[in-house]
């Protein structure tokens, strides 16, 4: 700091530190910023409200807030900025930089920081914020204190740069920038009207002063754009070997542009099944693709069994695999991968080995768009027709089966809210998904019938498939988009993340409309389902009782409330709560005993 810097200069000084920083984000494309209100952060809180270019969300509980961020991020596929202030609210964020990093999803992680002096010397809100997220940001950007020098120099527009560069370029995630400011934060001078004159000032001039920065075209790259002619011809050669398999797992919705109209024209191509994940977002189209399957969590359960005290293996092993994105949710289908020695060929877009089962032979860091693209015009094999009509059958016999058990179980249980749901929401929908059993119940009791036609955008938050922060990524998709939207979550997720719902009444007003729907079964019921459930300490440590009333939570926080207890209700209740304007919470109470019953009956 230069002896001759009034505590004056040094408060203009930080807010047109913080304005320049932001605007070299917005001339380069990013439009919207979550913060969460704190002191030491004022400059970067005031820039983003002040700037013409940014909307600015506010969401005071800064674990909400990262998620809120995160799925805003993610429905666009632009980077979002977060702020916050100093000490552990940043270590607040480490959940949704995990999650956005698993997902590829960009994100601009600002955070304020208390100046050099007053590290190490037990000043009050500050801890070390270096390399905080470790491995899970793209980079860590550690800021200079506010210069006069640097102010004037192109410092912050290559800082701005490189930031949005790295959490867009070849493997999209989040990057940090940790950025101190000396108080004052503001200048102290003036009264209130005029500062906010002087504010207003710095604003204009700060962007008539930075107008020289080209608006950046950088989108996320893929690392390489084609297979090379000595891939592509093993590749045929290996296609060439007999009959096979293609499976879709999750993709990010940059993946998903290109890809969906080209994988039925490689499906026909291949003359081969495609298991379709419902996180590709291939279930959920215009068209019903008859080599589309969806039900092969059910029918590979019975074949697996089937296959240990038998015979014809060849009518259930593929000479090749061509996976797409990340694994799927199927556990039977990992277990049936896991007993298969055939070639899988893994297709990934960002250069990660996506291979929790480690059998892929062949990986090839390329889009699936682009994958598909060189394969449909290359001469290739196609699959035996009656391959394809044994894994369609199997899929015909799934679906009958599964769609007459879910009819004879007389109680109300997930598999009757999966089929009303899927009857009664809105096309164009956004539609997200808890994790533990919330997906696994999609991934079952979503067919061909029930997902006929329909045109839906599926999300749920499956990098490291947690259950915290779930209601607000749902919100943060919500608010980048013009459609309905329909969040299905546990009792055990909505609780986590209630501070979320903090953001609706917010949403409300700008018109959004949604329904929450809370599975209520009382605790995590998906150990039900696994050994852990044999032990005389299973209703203590793994059952996680919570035994709340939602009806409260939706008066606290201003949302229309319905409670549905039996069938009959939840068809009554589904498509009024779908009709009415605003945020809906709709509260399902489950047996959890009569749950385990009907799923074991599938």
């Amino acid at each position: 700091m230069n002896s001759g810097q009034t505590q004056n200069s040094i408060g203009s000084m930080n807010y047109q530190w913080a304005f320049s920083l932001i605007h070299y984000f917005a001339l380069q494309g990013v439009t919207q910023a979550v913060i969460s209100p704190g002191s030491c952060s004022t400059p970067l809180a005031l820039a983003c409200e002040q700037h013409p270019d940014i909307h600015t969300w506010v969401q005071i509980d800064e674990r909400s807030a990262g998620f809120f961020a995160l799925g805003l991020a993610q429905q666009k596929h632009q980077p979002t900025i977060l702020i916050c202030t100093s000490g552990s609210a940043v270590a607040n964020w480490f959940p949704s930089v995990v999650e956005a990093s698993h997902s590829y999803t960009p994100l601009l992680l600002l955070s304020a920081d208390r100046p050099a002096e007053l590290q190490d010397c037990g000043a009050n809100q500050t801890m070390d914020q270096s390399f905080l997220f470790g491995s899970h940001v793209r980079d860590f950007i550690a800021l200079e204190h506010v210069d006069e020098t640097l102010l004037k120099s192109n410092y912050l527009k290559r800082i701005s740069i490189q930031a949005y560069s790295k959490s867009l370029n070849q493997k999209p995630g989040p990057v940090h920038l940790n950025i101190p400011f000396r108080e004052p934060l503001l200048p102290r001078r003036f009264t209130a009207n005029d500062l906010n004159h002087f504010i207003q000032r710095l604003s204009q001039q700060t962007m008539d002063n930075a107008t020289s920065l080209f608006k950046l075209s950088a989108q996320s790259s893929i690392l390489t754009t084609s297979i090379s002619k000595k891939s592509l011809e093993l590749l045929k050669k290996t296609l060439k070997t007999g009959s096979g398999l293609i499976i879709c797992g999750r993709l990010t919705r940059q993946e998903q542009s290109d890809f969906t109209a080209l994988l039925p024209l490689l499906a026909d191509k291949l003359n081969c099944p495609v298991l379709v994940d419902p996180l590709s977002n291939q279930r959920f189209t215009t068209s019903c693709h008859s080599r589309f399957l969806y039900n092969y969590d059910h029918f590979l359960k019975q074949e697996l069994k089937q296959v240990q005290v038998h015979t014809d293996k060849n009518k259930m092993t593929p000479k090749w695999i061509i996976r797409f994105g990340q694994f799927p949710v199927s556990k039977a289908l990992l277990q049936y991968l896991q007993s298969l020695e055939s070639h899988i060929i893994l297709v990934s877009s960002y250069g990660d080995c996506l291979d929790p089962i480690h059998k892929a032979n062949t990986i090839l860091h390329i889009s699936p768009e682009k994958f598909c693209t060189q394969l449909l015009n290359s001469s290739i094999k196609t699959c035996a027709t009656d391959w394809l009509d044994h894994w369609q059958q199997l899929e015909r016999h799934s679906e009958n089966s599964i769609e007459q058990s879910v009819k004879h179980c007389s109680d109300l249980f997930e598999g009757h809210v999966i089929n009303c749901l899927l009857r009664h929401i809105p096309d164009h929908s956004i539609l997200f998904s808890g994790n533990s059993m919330a997906i696994r119940d999609f991934d079952t009791f979503t067919t061909q019938s029930s997902a006929h036609g329909k045109q839906l955008n599926f999300f749920a938050n499956r990098g490291t498939s947690g259950i915290d922060g779930n209601l607000s990524t749902f919100f943060g998709l919500l608010a980048n988009q013009d459609g309905y939207g329909v969040a299905l979550l546990g009792d055990l997720s909505f609780y986590h993340d209630m501070n979320g719902l903090l953001i609706c009444k917010q949403l409300t007003e700008l018109g959004y409309n949604a329904t929450i729907i809370v599975v209520n079964n009382n605790g995590g019921g998906i150990f039900n389902y696994l050994p852990q459930q044999q032990l005389d300490d299973f209703d203590k440590l793994w059952k996680t009782e919570i035994n709340l009333d939602f009806q409260h939570s939706a008066k606290l926080y201003g949302l229309n409330y319905y409670q549905v207890n039996t069938q009959q209700e939840l068809e009554a209740t589904l498509p009024e709560a779908f009709a009415q304007p605003g945020i809906q919470l709709l509260e399902i109470i489950i047996d959890q005993q009569t749950s385990v019953e009907c799923h074991k009956q599938i």
